[in-house]
């Protein structure tokens, strides 16, 4: 004989949460996402169908950003400022880089988004350039950024082997993947890898300069270089000692 019982609710809560767990997890119901660590190096980090690595799904220079999860996500790109063209890099929490020619005024702000896309903002009060060593700018900014935002260390010359995979940012907030041709005075050129699909090339152009290139080393992002020229890249050399020793000298000049 069958019973009229009430249905406990509770089975129906647990799915819901669970759901809705999923669902955080995977960026609120969209494709879902396998954060690939940097230890699978620089190519490996790409995903098996071509895809171009946009950063942001929305980005509000002095508002919240959400980070694109895609490939990109495994790359802590949380202390690059892109508000503005002249792109500023942190090397260290109250010091940014600049390309020399392409230097970001003091009366522009100077914004970072964490990994939430809260925006942080600070000023540029002091700069001094590597010119003509280098097409290398360091600004010192008004206050030194959270523990949030990343501050990237310089590669070193182990990373300048020809055909090495460098991560290759621009204006348009993309990761292209690119690879060094060469090194040679305190200045590296990329070429286009033509081993891997066209959509991770990038041509460089004006409004470009200053945007940062890494790899990866030891788990950890590296800034190898920032452009002044266009087509596939070519800049100032962070690896190289010497423009190593100009920057930590800048910096101790400007605190």
């Amino acid at each position: 004989m069958m019973t009229n019982q009430r249905k406990c609710p509770f089975s129906e809560i647990a799915v819901f949460v669970l759901l809705l767990w999923v669902m955080l997890l995977n960026g609120c119901g969209g494709s879902s996402y396998d954060p690939a660590p940097l230890l699978k190096g620089e190519r490996g980090l790409l995903p098996p169908n071509p895809e171009k690595g946009t950063v942001f799904d929305y980005y509000e220079p002095k508002g919240l950003a959400k980070w694109k999860r895609s490939w990109t996500y495994s790359l802590d790109l949380t202390g690059v400022s892109w508000n503005d063209s002249r792109t500023c890099t942190l090397i260290d929490p109250q010091h940014v880089v600049m390309a020399a020619h392409y230097i970001r005024p003091g009366d522009v702000a100077v914004m970072f988004h964490d990994r939430s896309g809260n925006p942080i903002e600070r000023y540029i009060t002091q700069v001094h350039t590597l010119a003509p060593m280098a097409d290398v700018a360091v600004g010192r900014l008004n206050l030194p950024v959270p523990s949030s935002i990343k501050v990237y260390r310089f590669a070193n010359t182990n990373d300048l082997q020809p055909s090495r995979a460098v991560f290759v940012t621009d204006q348009t907030k993309t990761v292209s993947l690119h690879s060094v041709r060469n090194y040679s005075g305190k200045s590296i050129a990329f070429s286009f890898d033509p081993s891997i699909s066209s959509i991770y090339h990038r041509n460089l152009v004006a409004g470009d300069s200053g945007n940062p290139s890494f790899v990866i080393q030891g788990g950890d992002l590296r800034l190898l270089e920032t452009h002044t020229y266009g087509g596939s890249g070519t800049g100032p050399c962070y690896a190289d000692p010497a423009i190593q020793s100009a920057i930590r000298a800048i910096i101790g000049v400007v605190r």
